[in-house]
This record gives C-alpha cells, sequence and structure tokens, in this order.
C-alpha cells in the first residue's frame, strides 16, 4: 500500500512564509524561517502529538498585535463606564425636567465625571499591576488618559444633543477623522506598536476636546458652575445607571477573561469578530443618544400614548432595516476575512452568532431608551444584573467547549433573553405610567 508523503515548499512559498513572518501583525515576535523550521521538526519528533493550538502561538509570538490591544480595552472599559457615574442619560433626563442645560449641569456634571474618571483611571491601573498584567501598562496608561478627556467632550456635545442641533458640528468628526488618519499614519512608520496606535487614538480624542469646547463655547456660551448640592442629587439619581453601565461592559467583556485559557488564537478570533459588529453597535448608541432627548420630554409631559406608539413603530423600523442589512453582512464576511484578514479567517462563524447578538442589542438599545426617559434607573440596573447571571451560568458551560464560537453564543443567547424582559418591561411602564397619570378635571356647563 502506497501512501502520499508531504511535499516540501518551494522556493517562491518559502519566500511568502518569511513574508508572512515578519509582516507587521506578529510585531517582530514571531521566528525567523530557519527557527521556525527548526521548531517544526522538534514538534514532529516529539514522543506525543502536539496540537498546532499549543504550538503555533509560540511560533508566531505569545500575542499579536490584534490580541495585546483587545485585551487592555477589554480590561480598562469596565473602569470607564464607572467614570461616566451614568450621568449622560441622567443629565439628560435632568435637563428635560428643567427646561435645558445650564451652566450649573453641565459644570456639576463635568466636576463629578473629572473625580470619578481620576478614581476609575488609578483602580484600574493598580488593579493591573495587583493581577499580574504589568505587560499592558504603557497601553493602560494611555487608555487612562483617555477617559479624563471624556468628561471635556461629553459637556461639549451635551447641549447639541439635547437641543438636536448636532448638524452645527458636523463638521468635526471630518476634522478629528482626519487628525486620526494623520496620526495613525505616524504611528505606523515611527511606532509600530499597539501603544503607537493608541497614542493616535488619544491624541485624536484631545484635539476632538479642544475644538468641541471652542465650538460649544460658540454656540451656547455660558459660564460652567459647580453646585455641591446638585452633584449629591445628580449622584444619588446616577448611581443605578453608572452600575447598569458598569455591569453591561463587564460582562460585554468577560468573554477575554473566559477566552484566556483556550490560548491567544481564540482571542484573537473573538477579537476579530467583535470589531467588525462594532460598527452597527456604534450606530445603535448614536440612536439611543439623539432620541433620548425626545422622549425624555415627552416622559416630563405625561404623554405616555405617544410614547408607546413611538416604540413599536421604532421597533418594527428596526426589524426592517437592520435585518437585511445583518443578512448582507454574514454572507459577506467569510469573503471580506479570507481577502484582508486571513489569519482570522476563523471568525466567520463568531461573526454571525453575533451578528444574531447585533439584533437584539438594537432592539435593547431601544428598549433602554424609552426605560431610561422615564427616570426608572434602578429597572435597568436590575434587568443588568439578570443578564449578567445569565451569562455567567451560559461562559461558563460554552466558552471552555467551543472557545470563541461559545463566547458568541453566550452572548446571542443572553442579549435574546434580555430582549424578551426588556419589551415586557417598557410596556408595562408605560402602561402603568398612563394608568396612574391624574386626568384633567370635566369642565361642566
Amino acid at each position: 500500500m502506497s501512501s502520499t508523503l508531504p511535499q516540501a515548499l518551494t522556493d517562491a512559498e518559502l519566500d511568502r512564509l518569511e513574508e508572512l513572518l515578519d509582516s507587521p501583525a506578529f510585531g517582530g515576535e514571531s521566528m525567523t524561517l530557519d527557527a521556525l523550521q527548526g521548531f517544526i521538526c522538534a514538534v514532529a519528533s516529539a514522543p506525543e502529538p502536539i496540537l498546532p493550538s499549543d504550538w503555533m502561538p509560540i511560533a508566531l509570538g505569545a500575542k499579536t498585535h490584534f490580541e495585546t490591544e483587545a485585551e487592555a480595552q477589554a480590561f480598562m472599559e469596565p473602569f470607564a463606564a464607572l467614570a461616566g457615574l451614568g450621568l449622560l442619560n441622567v443629565s439628560i433626563t435632568a435637563a428635560a425636567r428643567q427646561g435645558g442645560p445650564n451652566g450649573t449641569l453641565r459644570g456639576t456634571v463635568v466636576g463629578i465625571r473629572l473625580v470619578a474618571g481620576l478614581f476609575a483611571a488609578m483602580l484600574g491601573l493598580v488593579l493591573a499591576m495587583a493581577t499580574g498584567r504589568e505587560h499592558l501598562l504603557p497601553l493602560l496608561i494611555a487608555l487612562a488618559a483617555s477617559v479624563l478627556v471624556a468628561p471635556w467632550s461629553a459637556d461639549a456635545n451635551f447641549p447639541f444633543q439635547y437641543h438636536r442641533t448636532v448638524h452645527l458640528r458636523i463638521y468635526l468628526p471630518t476634522l478629528v477623522s482626519v487628525v486620526r488618519l494623520g496620526t495613525a499614519f505616524a504611528a505606523y512608520w515611527l511606532y509600530n506598536q499597539p501603544l503607537g496606535y493608541q497614542l493616535s487614538g488619544l491624541a485624536a480624542g484631545v484635539f476632538a476636546a479642544i475644538l468641541s469646547r471652542k465650538i460649544v463655547q460658540h454656540h451656547y456660551p455660558t459660564k460652567l458652575v459647580f453646585d455641591p448640592k446638585l452633584a449629591r442629587e445628580l449622584i444619588r439619581l446616577g448611581w443605578p445607571a453608572a452600575a447598569l453601565e458598569f455591569i453591561v461592559v463587564a460582562y460585554m467583556r468577560l468573554s477575554y477573561f473566559f477566552l484566556h485559557g483556550a490560548g491567544p488564537e481564540a482571542q484573537g478570533e473573538y477579537a476579530a469578530a467583535e470589531r467588525l459588529i462594532m460598527p452597527l453597535m456604534a450606530i445603535a448608541a448614536a440612536l439611543l443618544s439623539s432620541s433620548l432627548p425626545t422622549l425624555a420630554e415627552l416622559a416630563a409631559e405625561g404623554k405616555f400614548g405617544e410614547l408607546r406608539r413611538l416604540y413599536r413603530r421604532g421597533v418594527t423600523r428596526m426589524v426592517v432595516v437592520i435585518v437585511p442589512i445583518l443578512a448582507a453582512a454574514c454572507f459577506a464576511m467569510p469573503w471580506l476575512l479570507r481577502r484582508f484578514l486571513p489569519e482570522y479567517a476563523r471568525a466567520v462563524w463568531p461573526f454571525r452568532i453575533l451578528a444574531g447578538a447585533a439584533f437584539f442589542m438594537f432592539l435593547n438599545q431601544i428598549s433602554a431608551a424609552f426605560v431610561v426617559a422615564l427616570g426608572r434607573f434602578r429597572t435597568i440596573m436590575t434587568i443588568a444584573i439578570v443578564n449578567l447571571v445569565v451569562y455567567l451560568v451560559l461562559a461558563t458551560q460554552l466558552i471552555p467547549r467551543y472557545a470563541a464560537t461559545g463566547a458568541a453564543a453566550s452572548t446571542t443567547i443572553m442579549e435574546g433573553i434580555n430582549s424578551l424582559m426588556q419589551v415586557f418591561v417598557v410596556f408595562h411602564l408605560l402602561r402603568t405610567a398612563e394608568a396612574d397619570r391624574p386626568q384633567a378635571p370635566s369642565s361642566s356647563t
């Protein structure tokens, strides 16, 4: 019986392999071609078979740039959410009740967020060192600096968001994108490392904050004033929203910690799939932030019947628009990955599963906007805690068995359950609020 032996690589194939090993994706951490040949000979001569998932991370470097940056962001994002203290949604609701965002409200929010940001950034860095993540410290410091810039950008955007006049600063994203692109090219040529690209993002964030301050002072000139009494009231109202944001980011990022034992390849697959789905989530977040002022005003005026009609219409339109987009993305993504990111081609199925999660997340963003507009922050926090428990149960069962695919499935199932809860809660809250609304006295002739 004859068997076909593997054929040696041609000179052209060896040259191509050498180019791949020298590519920026591995950041100089992969073996050279000569070292790889010797290493593979040793692997083939081992007394017991060694799986590719065990020896490939050693040959290609412990972590690629993609995974290192994703790990740092996954670690710091819960602290960035904590730094916000849920004040974005609370401040919009407060502004709707008092007729608009005045200088006292804005100044108080900025002051609270700066103090909270400093505390959250320091807490994140300390915990990173305490948990053996010293290798991520430069990246985490850059991310912590971004946390301290965020309050100024958020305040500069607040009046435009509330008054629905974002078109007055429509040119800002273009200018920021130019700076981001320019600094990214500079990072590529001067310091092609994750820290270089993170500093590029920080530079663009600082530029955006400075330019935003000038724009908001031109259109909505006011003096920012910090009011301690108002600060205490906002914190009292906002802590459930802060807990909500922290919990949401935490369970969104827990996948990376559960995938730690599956190796860098699985982490990279999930990171690639998640990055591909992020643009859709950015659109969902934009819809939430743009609709919240209108919803908060309607809630303050007691127009709960109108809110119920808007909710039904929003859900219907979301299904009509998002489902075709997600379906097209599921078909197109395999080709895009093979063409532009062949090393992450195995992220196709995690992406397809996360596309289902994206549908539920869109629905949940719409539902959350209505719950927040009604001022029911503790209700939405309770839902988030239930989501966290459900996710932990799913992740501990699915991720050890199915790695990146299991992480995507855990998120999707949890978001589906979340959708059922939130839809029920929204209809219940609106129906109850309308029933409890005082009726206008009837006039008699």
